[in-house]
């Protein structure tokens, strides 16, 4: 099986969901984990589950889930600068948040906000937030969000990481029939080596990394 990041082609077994006859993948190269891309939802079915989260600036859970976003990424920043907010989904708030400290931000989402001009155009910094374990191809998404960011640009990455094989098969993020790829810890590294990144700043479940 190939490798959805890297393109390896050795991928191995990973973990079978009996009950859903799900087949799961890592990758020996980056160690990502994904789902056997035969089970991936139809896409008017994907998209109708995502137009079930009720998500807005008047959410205080949802702002305060977001806002350690801006807080993290916000003292790496220069006055004025200008981002871009890739799979913002249905509910974008975090153009608001970051409009508060003087920045702009755009909204780009390939089912709600799906405008091509704004991935002609460089930015200072994009944001992938409870995004990235939603892509079908990774790789190509994250080269192409690089390809978007100026020189010393950042990229800020939202996800939980995979925990080893003994947490997944329990793991409440792998069960959400929507994420279909998982990153590890060393998943990162391979992306700092392999990406032209540098990572710069770790939290919880918050990942920085500037373009070399």
């Amino acid at each position: 099986m190939q490798c959805r990041l890297c393109q390896t082609t050795d991928s191995k077994q990973y973990f079978w969901d009996q009950k859903r006859k799900w087949h799961y993948y890592q990758c020996p190269a980056c160690d990502l984990v994904f789902r056997d891309p035969e089970t991936y939802l139809p896409q008017l079915t994907e998209k109708a589950r995502y137009e079930t989260h009720h998500n807005s600036i008047e959410n205080r859970g949802y702002v305060d889930f977001l806002s350690p976003v801006v807080e993290s990424l916000a003292p790496f920043l220069s006055p004025g600068a200008k981002g871009l907010d890739f799979g913002c989904g249905p509910g974008p708030i975090l153009d608001q948040l970051f409009f508060r400290l003087g920045f702009s931000v755009k909204n780009f989402d390939p089912f709600f906000s799906p405008h091509p001009s704004f991935l002609t155009q460089k930015y200072d910094f994009i944001t992938c937030t409870e995004a990235i374990e939603h892509f079908y191809q990774p790789g190509q998404e994250l080269k192409l969000m690089i390809s978007l960011l100026k020189k010393g640009g950042y990229l800020v990455l939202m996800t939980e990481l995979n925990q080893g094989l003994e947490k997944f098969e329990t793991w409440y993020y792998r069960n959400d029939d929507t994420h279909v790829c998982f990153l590890s810890e060393a998943t990162l590294n391979w992306m700092a080596l392999n990406l032209n990144l540098e990572r710069i700043l770790d939290m919880k479940r918050i990942f920085i990394f500037r373009k070399k």
